[in-house]
């Protein structure tokens, strides 16, 4: 009967969490498939640490928290296996160009661009930068809550943020310039 309560609380307290955890995971997926893979990943893992919820008002924040890990370590597993593919690597001088302060060209580039074109950008950004972005400028969460969910100091989270929008701005001017994401991968902050 407990167990029984236990799931009715769960699925009580999840459920209406469950799409936005699965569009999180979407914006930084490949592919519908990974991101429900993830999503599940999340929720199966939020189920068997369902006793250590505490605040009850802040779930969605902690199946974000967890669905992070999911992301981190499916992604930490992807690149060992990667390791052996070379990579060519450029100078960050074009990014150290674009003043972080600059709201002009990011803003241009962002209203030019499609929804597609921007999420393709969002998804070429370095994973740490990427989450940051998301989770703030896409969900909306607030410094601390962002720092929270991806268990880092809120002044990281101001750095990384910083950093991906530059990184982001780059992608999405040398888009509109025809440039096209394609020849623009980022690995590490760089472009490739």
């Amino acid at each position: 009967m407990r167990k029984a309560r236990s799931k009715q609380q769960f699925d009580a307290l999840t459920r209406p969490w469950r799409d936005r955890l699965f569009a999180v995971a979407l914006r930084q997926a490949q592919s519908r498939e990974v991101a429900e893979d993830w999503t599940q990943e999340a929720l199966l893992r939020a189920w068997r640490d369902f006793a250590q919820l505490t605040d009850q008002v802040a779930v969605y924040a902690w199946l974000l928290k967890i669905l992070n890990r999911v992301v981190a370590d499916d992604v930490r597993r992807n690149a060992r296996r990667d390791q052996l593919a070379p990579m060519l690597t450029t100078g960050d001088a074009f990014l150290q160009q674009q003043a972080c302060t600059s709201a002009g060209p990011f803003e241009q580039a962002v209203q030019t661009q499609s929804n597609d074109q921007f999420m393709k950008a969002v998804q070429a950004l370095p994973d740490n930068f990427r989450q940051v972005v998301l989770l703030r400028d896409i969900e909306g969460l607030n410094y601390q809550e962002v720092g929270e969910v991806l268990d880092i100091a809120q002044g990281t989270v101001m750095s990384r943020l910083s950093r991906g929008r530059r990184l982001l701005a780059s992608l999405l001017i040398r888009t509109e310039s025809g440039d096209g994401l394609a020849a623009t991968s980022i690995h590490g902050g760089k472009p490739t």
